[in-house]
């Protein structure tokens, strides 16, 4: 089944020789509008002129399979397609270069999701990347209806190795550029490093609830703003979530799981710093995860030293030579 996002009216057609329902939206003059995606047959469509592969419910579950082999590059990837495959909400296309033996795949937002500016990645424009080397990520960047070239993108988490290749392609278009900073991507393999923290504060864990997202929004880096509030709603909604509350029952530190699996918004008001409220959020939220099968993992900025001696302390370590990084296509 394909969702095609192109305007705001549900609608399922059953056409001539079509063998499956596909579900798509009516642009709101009724007129259907093929854009990067056109209505196939088969649950892997390809757009012949564009040479583009979005994938259906089957091949996204064999994507997820095929992303393990490489991790930590696909990690990001495979958090979006492992959610996705367990029926959380989302608002991605996910694209790749071929298939079955693709080297370069994309979750970017749907137009719709643009269009209403649903969450912060919708705001934001940002597109999730892994791709085998640079030539193909390239090459799928480049083809035809993909981005949007004049319009802001943020390409989130590619490769340090690959960005000469997207730096020409951005050149070719005439589309400026700016380069966020460098991340760890920092993963843990096992419990084996995860002590139980000696302290009382065990009795004050509780999940977030929904209630707390302007608590949440107010204090994170990327915050303070309506789509940020709802990503973060989305967050708690969808995903486990833990915070340590003060006596009054409210959260003075938290830890969030956002929606392509990596821990992320860890936070502890300035007043309860150095008390152990961090180091007692991420070791059970890893072992919860770890002993469900998940991926664990979470990217630090470089530069963030608290953060990134805390995960090394707990066991989580990163590989090298990989540094995603942050890469924005036009202004703000």
């Amino acid at each position: 089944m394909f969702r095609v996002t192109l305007g705001c009216i549900d609608k399922t057609w059953n056409g001539p020789g079509i063998n499956r329902e596909i579900v798509f939206k009516l642009s709101t003059n009724s007129e259907p509008r093929n854009e990067a995606i056109c209505l196939s047959k088969s649950a892997v469509h390809t757009c012949k002129r564009c040479r583009m592969y979005v994938l259906g419910t089957e091949e996204l579950k064999s994507a997820e399979h095929i992303l393990r082999g490489s991790f930590p590059e696909s990690l990001k990837v495979y958090g979006c397609l492992y959610n996705i495959n367990r029926g959380k909400p989302y608002n991605w296309e996910v694209i790749a270069d071929s298939w079955p033996d693709f080297r370069a795949i994309i979750c970017k937002p749907t137009p719709q999701s643009r269009q209403d500016y649903q969450d912060r990645e919708g705001d934001l424009n940002m597109c999730h990347i892994y791709a085998k080397d640079k030539e193909s990520l390239q090459k799928l960047l480049g083809t035809s209806g993909l981005l949007e070239w004049s319009q802001f993108t943020l390409l989130a988490g590619v490769d340090s190795k690959h960005l000469d290749a997207v730096k020409e392609l951005a050149a070719r278009k005439n589309t400026p550029t700016k380069m966020g900073v460098g991340m760890f991507l920092m993963t843990l393999e096992d419990a084996s490093h995860l002590k139980d923290p000696e302290s009382d504060l065990a009795s004050r864990l509780k999940p977030l609830t929904t209630a707390h997202a302007e608590l949440v929004n107010s204090k994170w880096k990327h915050g303070s703003s309506k789509s940020s509030y709802n990503s973060i709603v989305s967050f708690i909604s969808n995903y486990p979530s833990l915070c340590v509350t003060a006596e009054d029952g409210t959260p003075v530190s938290w830890l969030l799981l956002s929606h392509y699996c990596t821990l992320c918004l860890l936070y502890t008001s300035p007043e309860h710093r150095r008390k152990g409220h961090a180091r007692l959020l991420v070791t059970t939220m890893a072992r919860a995860l770890l002993e469900q099968g998940r991926p664990v993992y979470t990217i630090v900025e470089e530069g963030n030293d608290p953060s990134y001696s805390l995960f090394t302390s707990l066991g989580f370590s990163h590989k090298p030579d990989f540094c995603p990084v942050w890469f924005q296509l036009n202004p703000r």
